[in-house]
């Protein structure tokens, strides 16, 4: 079980690093401020990410995102670094990269995306 929620976690992390959205910004947004992959939920199964990573052998990666008020970010996933913009609307966040959108919901402090049925949460 672990193996295959790793596996399905891995797979949500390279599908974000292709993911992208249009611009827009705001120094007063929520979304603002750097944040930190806290959780995975796959199958029913919450996994700590730092848990996760030191269980694989691999806790000196971070999974880490930068929303800037000019409308930028940037991400560090598992060594991936990648730059991009942002919009928020209502709770929903779009991010974009590389031209791709990814939709992600921002509710009670957190930020989650959803990929294929698996979650990734990220806290400030």
């Amino acid at each position: 079980m672990k193996k295959r929620v790793a596996v399905l976690m891995l797979a949500v992390v390279m599908t974000v690093l292709a993911l992208a959205g249009c611009g827009g910004g705001g120094k007063d947004s929520p979304v603002v401020g750097a944040w930190k992959a806290t959780e995975v939920e796959a199958m029913g199964v919450n996994v700590k990410v730092d848990e996760y990573l030191k269980q694989m052998g691999m806790d000196d990666m971070k999974m880490d995102m930068d929303i800037k008020s000019d409308g930028k970010l940037s991400m560090d996933l598992m060594g991936q670094q990648a730059e991009g913009t942002w919009k928020y609307s209502g709770s929903t966040l779009t991010l974009t990269v590389d031209g791709e959108d990814a939709k992600a919901e921002y509710k009670d402090g957190k930020i989650t995306m959803e990929e294929s049925g698996v979650k990734i949460i990220f806290e400030k």
